[in-house]
């Protein structure tokens, strides 16, 4: 029986504007993972978001401020999955586990309080030093709701960290938009 999910940020709640400026630039496989390695590292609390971003904007041949901008420019909440939350909340817990540095890095994308009136838990990577796809950064938010990793369901718009959730034991969806998911979502949920 589901009791919780468990919702990734970026490319779900938020726009993922890193990825769209990455996908928007003609770069190697080599560029490519270099940035991933990157991002990884800063998800993991192992650099600053400075460290990380400066070294991306080299890499991508842009100046910091302006990737920093088109960063922060691309990023578009969805109120609508937010008011879906609202109605699961009522029956589930819900989680929050994003690959991103702090709470406080999450926190500006929000406005006040409403992470904490939307969600159960929120966990971000770089406070717990484990980042998805790693099955610790799962075992630590189900830990957090209370609940056993049969009991969630982890909603992602990558299918490597949905896969990652399934194979330690959750459901899964990956995230396309919103009639998918509600269609997905109630067939699990359904007793």
């Amino acid at each position: 029986m589901i009791k919780a999910i468990i919702f990734d940020c970026f490319g779900v709640l938020v726009t993922d504007s890193l990825d769209a400026i990455i996908n928007s630039n003609d770069l190697s496989e080599i560029q490519r993972d270099e940035i991933k390695s990157y991002v990884t590292a800063a998800n993991k609390g192992s650099i600053s978001v400075a460290e990380y971003r400066s070294e991306v904007a080299n890499i991508l041949n842009m100046e910091y401020k302006d990737l920093n901008s088109a960063i922060k420019n691309g990023e578009i909440k969805d109120e609508n999955l937010l008011e879906y939350i609202r109605e699961l909340k009522k029956e589930y817990k819900i989680g929050l586990l994003s690959n991103v540095t702090s709470l406080d890095s999450l926190k500006s994308r929000f406005a006040e309080n409403e992470l904490e009136d939307n969600f159960d838990v929120v966990v971000a990577s770089g406070q717990i030093g484990y980042a998805k796809p790693e099955a610790e950064a799962y075992e630590i938010t189900a830990d957090k709701l209370g609940v056993f990793l049969s009991e969630c369901v982890m909603i992602d718009d990558r299918e490597e960290y949905v896969n990652a959730a399934v194979g330690i034991g959750m459901k899964g969806i990956v995230y396309t938009g919103m009639i998918d998911l509600k269609k997905e979502l109630k067939d699990i949920l359904k007793p």
